[in-house]
């Protein structure tokens, strides 16, 4: 039995992690004003305008609808994200056919994700920022390394090819490991950065 086709949506160097949020601006059309809050729609990244023409089967997100506002021009939408796809078909470039990926081998993934953790907590740390404890306490509270990695690269790895690869990275071990290499990458720059405006303030001084 061949599958329902749902509304898709490319973004332009935007990335969906499973189990995050996103807020998303689309102009309206009868595809936007069809969608209501719970329904489930397909999201798929985009790097360049002409990867729509070269059409190949890629990874995309399936997210539900959360919320939808619409004013005279825009229909704006909060989606979440629920799981990795492989988007197989597309049909006008507004709806799309998908598969789900087959799941990897349960492994003990235990010291990776302590790894994760402990680099994560540092960086929050060198942010200083004021919801620290609050991001601590649910980097504590998240088990699975899988939404683990996702939930870390959504919030800190901003650079889009980066969180382009890990996105698309769909065995977990070796993702863990890219992103702790993004991470060890980060905190050398907020440290190097960090250095340098305490040289440049000491220099003012003096």
């Amino acid at each position: 039995m061949k599958q329902d086709a749902v509304h898709i949506f490319f973004l332009k160097k935007k990335v969906l992690f499973p189990e995050c949020t996103l807020a998303v601006s689309v102009g309206r059309s009868e595809t936007s004003e069809e969608l209501r809050k719970g329904d489930r729609v397909l999201v798929a990244p985009l790097r360049f305008t002409l990867d729509l023409l070269r059409f190949r089967p890629r990874i995309a997100t399936i997210a539900e609808v959360t919320e939808v506002r619409a004013d005279l021009k825009t229909v704006r939408m909060s989606l979440r994200g629920l799981t990795r796809v492989r988007l197989t078909e597309t049909i006008n470039f507004k709806k799309g056919r998908y598969e789900h990926l087959e799941a990897g081998a349960v492994e003990s993934h235990e010291s990776i994700g302590e790894e994760l953790r402990k680099k994560s907590q540092e960086l929050v740390f060198l942010i200083n920022v004021e919801e620290s404890d609050r991001l601590i306490g649910l980097l504590n509270y998240i088990v699975g390394l899988n939404q683990l990695t996702d939930f870390i690269a959504n919030y800190f790895i901003l650079d889009f090819p980066a969180r382009y690869r890990l996105y698309n990275e769909t065995d977990v071990k070796k993702r863990s490991r890219m992103l702790i290499g993004d991470l060890d990458a980060l905190m050398r720059r907020m440290t190097e950065q960090r250095k340098k405006r305490i040289y440049e303030k000491n220099s003012d001084r003096k």
